[in-house]
């Protein structure tokens, strides 16, 4: 029986957590990839030096290097000796089980290989010293994982085997993580010029909390295609159609999908039901400027009306040596405001009628 226990606590975003996720170690020494070493067979673990850091504020100014991390990853091509193109595949709040357990990323990975294109999965979590964070968001920042995959990407890059090309796919939590690596401000501190991805596919992602750049402009490269369920009552669908569209970008470059009928973590293999999960749609939201300053209210409310910090620049350098013990500062705001509540539905079994559309997606861009 698969046990699905979803908190979100200040900005994201469940994922499925399944009881599988128990049979496989997770620690800083361990990531629980070593399982998808131990069930997939056909790769390699990787591990990617990277960093832990809070807010996109401490990347623009580079402070993001004071905190070094070793994530993991687990890359594989397909078959022969062939260069390929690869997809980043990022996991929710339920942790980097989900990518080697759940059976619709499974069959999405075996699909991916047979096209000629290889994969390429991160565990952002469990070097961190956690397994999910469905109890508690505060044990890994969003920018963070961010990061590691833009970490992911300069290995890629290098490989021998890589032709190259690279894309990125996640859901929940994983595709707020699209949508942070696809804006040129933040990518550009970690590559040459204003490319990035060649393709980028976000689903369900959290826009309205999540710190996200307010006036987002894409990589100039990239093609996205953006899904997100109209029936989404855990990470509402219209804040982020209507952040996608308004990303500045070529004509073509972007395509935006909300699918009537589908609601949160769609392509699990259960029909929607109800967990005691924690939405905030009536929270202050959180986007910030092109230097990656917090805006609007929730700002102020963290400047004058908490007073959890005398100025911004004094909530910077917190933020940046240390980014845990801030985030968990930062949420006593929204507790504050009582704006937090609970209740959401999951699931869909829609994987089957998805994939054709995730598949075709990146043959078109990639290959």
């Amino acid at each position: 029986m698969k046990k699905i226990i979803l908190i979100l606590i200040v900005i994201l975003f469940s994922s499925s957590a399944f009881a599988d996720h128990d049979k496989y170690k997770c620690s800083k020494k361990e990531s629980i990839l070593y399982g998808a070493d131990k069930v997939l067979k056909d790769g390699e673990i990787i591990p990617l030096p990277s960093y832990t850091t809070m807010g996109l504020y401490n990347v623009l100014n580079e402070k993001y290097l004071l905190n070094p991390v070793t994530v993991t990853g687990y890359l594989a091509f397909p078959k022969g000796t062939n260069k390929a193109p690869v997809v980043i595949m990022t996991h929710g709040s339920g942790g980097a089980g989900s990518l080697f357990t759940n059976p619709y990323y499974v069959k999405a990975r075996k699909n991916l290989l047979e096209a000629g294109i290889g994969v390429m999965l991160i565990d952002s979590f469990c070097n961190r010293g956690t397994k999910d964070t469905w109890r508690d968001q505060s044990k890994a920042t969003m920018v963070s994982q961010a990061i590691d995959t833009m970490m992911a990407y300069q290995f890629i890059k290098s490989h021998p085997r890589s032709n190259g090309k690279i894309g990125t796919n996640g859901h929940s939590r994983g595709g707020t993580n699209s949508l942070l690596v696809a804006d040129v401000k933040f990518t550009s501190k970690f590559l040459e010029g204003s490319n990035g991805f060649d393709a980028i596919l976000p689903e369900a992602a959290e826009c309205r909390m999540a710190g996200l750049f307010k006036n987002a402009e894409l990589t100039k490269n990239t093609k996205m295609l953006y899904v997100h369920g109209e029936d989404d009552d855990l990470t509402l669908a219209k804040p982020c159609e209507e952040y996608v569209k308004n990303i500045l970008a070529k004509e073509g470059q972007i395509e935006i999908d909300i699918k009537s009928g589908w609601g949160h973590d769609w392509h699990s293999p259960y029909k929607p039901q109800k967990v005691k999960a924690m939405v905030m749609p009536t929270c202050p939201a959180n986007y910030v400027d092109d230097n990656g300053v917090v805006m609007g209210k929730l700002a102020d409310l963290g400047l004058n009306k908490y007073k959890l910090f005398n100025s911004w620049e004094e909530y910077g350098e917190a933020a940046a040596t240390e980014p845990k013990k801030t985030f968990k500062k930062m949420f006593k705001i929204l507790k504050g405001e009582k704006c937090l509540k609970r209740g959401a539905h999951v699931g869909g079994n829609h994987g089957d009628e998805y994939m054709p559309q995730f598949i075709n997606f990146f043959k078109k861009n990639l290959l």
